[in-house]
């Protein structure tokens, strides 16, 4: 190679290195500034009850908090079912061959469901729809809020993505730390075609929207179960989800 050449491309490459890299913040800020609201705390409290043989334990009080994505102005609201549903989290431990041996779970009383809005607002909720092979539980308001519509994310406004392509998530902290909006970026390391499409995300959160930089919807991180056993979060695609919800939209008539 010419010396000024061997010189001079490191200085090139150098001034590329800043472009790419303040990218990411502008896309960040961005990212919160349209979506941040769609995301809110999908709070519960579950009395479960579970037997040893012959013997019936005395009932224990659970607190779950987890992350749930705004998908119509009318609030339906996803997560991942194994997130809040114990029944899940159980049948999942025992395929996996972990909890006590005998132990089986006989009742999971919901006795609170509510959704935590961005500006901690608490909203009494109920479930509307599971569906247990997608590991997809959607909740709605219990009462609808005439003339409301909620911050959320639009199914419809999808996108593919492709090997190493970059996305982002956007999540909250828990409410410990004052739900702050979280956003990280992520890399497609892999894309399962059957049964279904799902994408193997570097990084994910449960319950969360995955985006491109443009704000277009990968789809919603969930966990994946084979034969009853969890092997990781992946991505569902915004269209599969998309299909489910509108059943589930059809729940949301007041009861």
């Amino acid at each position: 190679m010419i010396p000024f050449l061997r010189s001079f491309l490191p200085l090139v490459a150098a001034l590329f290195v800043p472009v790419a890299a303040s990218a990411a913040p502008g896309v960040a800020a961005d990212l919160v500034r349209r979506y941040a609201d769609a995301i809110v705390g999908v709070e519960l409290v579950v009395t479960v009850k579970v037997k040893m043989g012959d013997r019936e334990m005395p009932p224990r009080e659970q607190r779950i908090e987890v992350n749930g994505t705004v998908v119509t102005p009318e609030g339906l609201t996803v997560t991942s079912l194994a997130g809040v549903d114990p029944q899940v989290q159980f049948d999942a431990m025992r395929a996996a061959g972990m909890g006590s041996r005998g132990a089986e779970l006989v009742g999971a009383d919901f006795k609170e469901v509510k959704l935590r809005l961005a500006d901690g607002q608490e909203l009494p909720a109920r479930f509307v729809l599971k569906d247990a092979d997608l590991d997809l539980a959607f909740m709605a308001p219990e009462e609808p809020a005439a003339g409301r519509k909620f911050p959320h994310v639009a199914l419809g406004e999808a996108v593919q993505g492709d090997l190493l392509g970059t996305f982002y998530y956007v999540a909250r902290a828990s409410k410990a730390l004052q739900r702050v909006p979280l956003v990280r970026s992520s890399e497609v390391m892999g894309v399962v075609e059957k049964p279904r499409r799902l994408y193997l995300l570097s990084e994910q959160a449960a319950g969360s929207p995955m985006f491109d930089a443009g704000g277009r919807l990968l789809g919603i991180s969930l966990q994946h179960f084979a034969n009853g056993r969890p092997t990781g979060t992946v991505v569902l695609p915004a269209g599969d989800i998309a299909d489910i919800a509108r059943q589930a939209a059809a729940s949301m008539a007041p009861r």
